[in-house]
Formats: structure tokens, C-alpha cells, sequence
């Protein structure tokens, strides 16, 4: 995944960033709301925001493996 979002432009990957930071800043979006964008579910708030974090440091830190989401 990382290597397909660094091959768009700057632009886009600086969109995601933001949108990443802006979920992860969101007290109201939470598992059911991940679920409705991805159809990915999460056991709750807690568990969803380290997979977040977990992702965010995959693709734009140094996380050297990308998080897998909850079976």
C-alpha cells in the first residue's frame, strides 16, 4: 500500500496525511464509521485508533510493516 499512495503526487499524499490526522483528531468518528467507509469492523474506539496510528506511522513515518485490522 505504501509504495502505491507514494507514487501519486505530492499533492494527494499530502490529502491523505490530512485526512488521517483529521480521523485520528475526531472524537466522534469510531468504529462505526470505519465500518461504513471500509466494511471493516472494529471491536472499539480504542482498538481502531491504534490501528489507525499503527497505518499513519506505516505510510508517512517509519513503520517498516503495514498493520493488519482486527479478524
Amino acid at each position: 500500500m505504501k509504495p502505491t499512495l507514494w507514487s501519486f503526487s505530492d499533492s494527494y499524499v499530502d490529502l491523505i496525511r490530512s485526512g488521517f490526522e483529521q480521523i485520528m483528531a475526531d472524537e466522534n468518528f469510531g468504529p462505526a464509521e470505519y465500518e461504513g467507509l471500509t466494511d471493516i469492523e472494529f471491536p472499539d474506539r480504542a482498538t481502531l485508533h491504534a490501528y489507525l496510528r499503527d497505518m499513519y506511522d506505516y505510510l508517512f513515518g517509519d513503520a517498516p510493516e503495514q498493520p493488519m485490522p482486527p479478524d
